[in-house]
């Protein structure tokens, strides 16, 4: 609770007023003995325990309808929403809030936005009561905090504008407990403006048990969480992947996958059908995709789009109509001529080693070359780590001098695919690590039972037919142990026992998988049924390639301005400060390199983080939070006056009361005699 016009409190010690009457006027009469009362006296005494209760509580209603009067002259001011009291002046207040995209959901009608009334609402609370002697702004944008000289701060800086990020809650967090220890600032409140999205909180993550501990033992920290669930509009979003520009003799094309999606699609066995329309642009030509979709959304893979040949790069726009999130109807592409297709494959079998080079050197694209070179592990110092798209690992996992050269591989967007050696010889890399040989049961299921169809190595066909993986048989496996608790592995394949048979690792650009089988029998029939195998390592010297493309597509970061400041900005979906190069959708471009700048995957696929998940990561600390939702036009603090005015008018009404039976006893047990004698009834 805080008070509009404090200065009214210090007439607080009124509230003994009547206390001290009663003690006057209790001393203003003498007593006398009166024989002919004496009577009275004697029942006064038997009386008197009640007496003196009955008194003590006419006093105490007294005394809180004085408190009652001063408290209302002061203005209080309470967050019902909150329920909390803030007796303590808040050394600061510190305010983390949550720029990314699917912050900027809307609502159609106002058109104001999660974050938009995130930022009103903190507006009118620290323009009506005192938000500490600092106001200071943790945004997921940026790296560093924001001191606001006023409130006023918050519409009217850059920094609090939209973005195209992705927020890292954990990572504020820990800033904002840095600025605290810092700063050596004891009480003080920390607002969280959020929408719950799972990829920006992150749950599970080891850091929230550091974060909670870092909490706990700072006294006089005060937690809000005002929280943006609610899904209110329809909202769709629009995303370009697998891009690749090819040319045949005269003929140029592009070839794309265009998906749109349906955010908190429903799932129901029966989806109606329902049109998309997608337009895209291209050099000015402007054409409209309406293909058949469903309630959550269609995939258009493999669309086509015939260019001039004489055209080697540039860049496009897909879009669809707007709705309740603008940030993510759009979608830049931009392409450039095809890099070399070219392979290493590090191998202790020449014979297994034969069978992948056979595969990838047989292009899915007549006319495009592409080049496999076969190293043994003693010759890994020969790989042209520039040129090279995919790496194939099949022997004893590297050194530690060629795992930190891998890692500068895939940090620059380029796949690697481990598969087994012969012998195992232990060691690991990245926290993975090789089990030994087993062989696979023909009872307990050498078949698969299932596969990711949806996207990655394994995903569907273009025309939306599932690759053949139903005949594969695996004979022999060495499934893939994580060494450390740290590492995470994304299953892609499992084998009908449930053992993963292809995995994926968690990785920031490139990718990183591990296959527990070889191609050729004893170890499975790949060889055989050699589509899917042909597919999978296709599919991921495509996306290492892809890397080495003079075109790039990267997520909206900040740490992107110091890539993009020197380059030219074609375009933009908004006009932006210099300073906020790379948090929007764009695209750059310095002479043949292009950049478009886009929003992350997990913006329009992000599932929702359960409320009551959010409330376990603050167990035992003061906490509390606010559901909101967009346009919310109610105050997070109001003036109670009238409330406390009431409780004066209540506490009046119980002195009364407690007065009125005093008087009704003394007339109803005594009375007087006709000559003048008090006489018991």
């Amino acid at each position: 609770m805080s008070f509009l016009q404090p200065w009214m409190l210090f007439g607080l010690p009124l509230v003994a007023l009547p206390v001290v009457i009663h003690l006057v006027h209790r001393n203003r009469h003498q007593s006398v003995r009166w024989a002919a009362m004496r009577f009275l006296v004697e029942a006064n005494r038997m009386d008197r325990g009640m007496a003196r209760l009955r008194h003590y509580l006419i006093l105490l209603a007294r005394m809180m309808a004085v408190a009652a009067l001063l408290v209302a002259a002061s203005r209080p001011l309470l967050s019902g929403t909150i329920g909390g009291f803030e007796w303590g002046r808040p050394e600061a207040t510190l305010i983390l809030l949550d720029r990314s995209a699917s912050m900027e959901r809307r609502d159609l009608q106002t058109g104001e936005s999660k974050r938009l009334t995130a930022l009103r609402r903190l507006y009118e609370l620290f323009t009506t009561r005192r938000g500490g002697e600092r106001l200071v702004l943790f945004e997921s944008a940026g790296s560093e905090h924001h001191l606001l000289e006023n409130a006023e701060g918050l519409l009217d800086l850059p920094q609090t504008r939209g973005t195209a990020s992705t927020a890292d809650l954990p990572g504020m967090f820990e800033r904002a407990l840095a600025y605290l220890a810092a700063n050596e600032i004891g009480r003080a409140d920390l607002w969280i403006c959020s929408d719950l999205q799972e990829g920006d909180w992150d749950p599970e993550s080891g850091r929230w048990k550091a974060i909670r501990e870092r909490l706990a033992e700072r006294k006089g920290i005060q937690l809000s969480l005002l929280a943006y669930r609610e899904r209110e509009e329809e909202n769709w979003s629009v995303r370009v992947s697998n891009l690749e520009r090819r040319q045949r003799g005269d003929r140029a094309e592009l070839v794309m996958d265009i998906a749109v999606h349906r955010e908190d699609a429903p799932e129901r066995a029966g989806r109606s059908n329902r049109r998309i329309p997608v337009t895209l642009e291209l050099n000015g030509t402007r054409s409209v995709l309406e293909g058949d979709g469903s309630d959550d959304g269609a995939v258009y893979r493999g669309h086509r789009i015939a260019v001039d040949r004489r055209l080697r790069s540039g860049w496009g726009l897909v879009s669809i109509p707007e709705d309740a999130n603008p940030l993510d109807d759009r979608f830049y592409f931009v392409f450039a001529e095809a890099p070399p297709h070219q392979t290493v494959i590090v191998s202790d079998s020449p014979e297994i080693a034969e069978s992948f080079r056979l595969v990838l050197e047989t292009p899915v694209e007549p006319g495009r070359p592409q080049r496999a070179l076969i190293l043994p592990p003693d010759r890994v110092d020969e790989i042209d780590w520039q040129k090279t798209g995919l790496l194939i690992w099949q022997a004893d996992l590297p050194s530690q001098r060629v795992e930190t050269q891998l890692e500068a591989f895939v940090a620059s967007g380029r796949s690697v695919v481990f598969f087994p050696p012969l012998k195992n010889r232990g060691g690991a890399v990245d926290g993975m690590g090789w089990g030994p040989w087993v062989s696979v049961s023909e009872e307990a299921g050498r078949g698969l039972s299932w596969w990711r169809g949806d996207e990655d190595l394994l995903g569907h066909a273009g025309s939306g037919e599932a690759l053949p993986l139903e005949a594969l048989r695996v004979f022999q496996l060495s499934a893939v142990e994580t060494a450390t608790e740290s590492a995470s592995l994304t299953p892609l394949a499992r084998l009908k026992d449930g053992r993963p048979l292809l995995v994926r690792t968690t990785a920031e650009a490139g990718a990183v998988y591990f296959c527990g089988t070889l191609p050729k029998r004893p170890f499975s029939s790949w060889e055989t049924e050699a589509v899917s195998f042909y597919v999978m390592l296709q599919r991921a010297l495509a996306m290492g390639t892809r890397a080495l493309s003079r075109a790039s597509h990267v997520a909206a970061d900040a740490s992107l301005f110091g890539e993009l400041k020197d380059m030219q900005k074609v375009v933009s979906a908004a006009t932006s400060s210099v300073s906020e190069s790379g948090l929007l959708p764009a695209v750059f471009r310095e002479g043949d390199t292009w950049v478009a700048v886009n929003r992350t995957e997990a913006e329009d696929r992000g599932a929702l983080v359960r409320a009551a998940e959010i409330d376990g990561l603050f167990a035992g600390l003061p906490y509390q939070r606010i559901d909101d939702w967009i346009g919310n036009q109610s105050s997070l603090t109001s003036e109670v006056w009238r409330l406390v005015l009431v409780g004066m008018a209540m506490a009046l009404l119980a002195e009364a009361i407690l007065c009125l039976p005093e008087k009704r006893r003394v007339a109803t047990r005594w009375g007087v005699s006709p000559g003048g004698a008090p006489v018991r009834r």
